[in-house]
């Protein structure tokens, strides 16, 4: 379907460039043993994984079998949800990691001179890979209406990167430029500590936007976004099976597998079953144009 074929393309082109990421990030961390760096790596290294992960499902997800005869959409919101987990996970530990070696320093005195090397230069390019790749994933997932939980997921995870990367960038031309033997001599020893604290600050919010989705995705919640709602609405109040009246819809979203029910009123003393059926396929027809996969009910209280 093509939703998926864009979901996955997308994915694709995600994986090459953070493999390409983790290479030259390996490098530069064995070459200054940069804490921040570790962080910055091992998270590109989870969006390799995670990618790979999440273009198999998206292969498999739309797949119906006897078993699982709608689908197995709620793959995609249970996918988003560990990725969450694993980076906030990352994010406390890299913080810990950093401040025991701050604690050491401050209250033992005991550290070593942080060597900064390639950083700037490394920075500055994966700044830009993530910019382009953030940019890419947001323009792929509005092709089909914002539907895809997991390029949501990786946008927002690449986003993250793309801030640790700046962080660090911006802290490594201060501390080139900050000359030894002043007041702020410890950052020269303590940094990473704070670089790294400043990213976590900056960067938990996303994760924990996307947790909160995923999981509003999975326990069957209804749909906020207002656009998509309004589209639902107005094609439905065009689809009105006769002798009813429209009351309400309630749209649930699983992955990319959207439940549309729309509440009605009779006016009539019966209802034509042929009427029904006939405006629920010409409802789906019209909202498949948009959301990809739709199953329309109607409701009578």
């Amino acid at each position: 379907m093509q939703h998926k074929k864009i979901e996955r393309k997308a994915l694709t082109v995600g994986i090459v460039v953070n493999i390409l990421m983790v290479l030259a990030g390996a490098t530069v961390f064995f070459m200054t043993g940069l804490k921040a760096m570790f962080l910055d790596t091992t998270f590109t290294v989870i969006s390799v994984v995670s990618g790979i992960v999440a273009t198999f499902l998206s292969s498999r997800t739309v797949r119906t079998t006897d078993r699982f005869p709608n689908g197995m959409f709620a793959l995609e919101p249970i996918y988003a949800i560990c990725k969450a987990m694993f980076t906030l996970s990352l994010l406390v530990f890299s913080f810990l990691d950093v401040a025991q070696v701050a604690y050491d320093y401050f209250v033992f005195g005991v550290g070593e001179r942080m060597t900064l090397g390639p950083v700037v230069i490394y920075q500055i390019v994966t700044v830009l890979a993530c910019a382009g790749l953030f940019l890419y994933y947001r323009r792929e997932n509005r092709r089909i209406g914002d539907a895809s939980m997991m390029l949501r997921a990786e946008s927002q995870s690449t986003l993250v990167d793309g801030m640790i990367s700046f962080g660090i960038g911006v802290a490594a031309v201060v501390l080139l430029l900050l000359p030894y033997g002043t007041p702020l001599d410890f950052l020269h020893y303590t940094g990473d500590f704070f670089i790294t604290t400043a990213i976590v600050i900056l960067a938990i919010k996303e994760p924990v936007e996307v947790l909160r989705d995923a999981f509003v995705e999975l326990v069957g919640g209804v749909h906020d976004d207002d656009e998509v709602n309004a589209f639902v609405e107005e094609a439905a109040q065009r689809h009105l099976p006769a002798d009813t009246e429209y009351d309400r819809t309630l749209i649930f979203k699983t992955g990319m597998n959207f439940t549309v029910d729309v509440y009605l009123t009779g006016v009539g003393e019966t209802l034509n079953v042929a009427n029904l059926s006939a405006c629920k396929s010409a409802l789906e027809s019209e909202l498949r144009k948009r959301l990809h996969i739709v199953d329309v009910d109607f409701v009578f209280d």
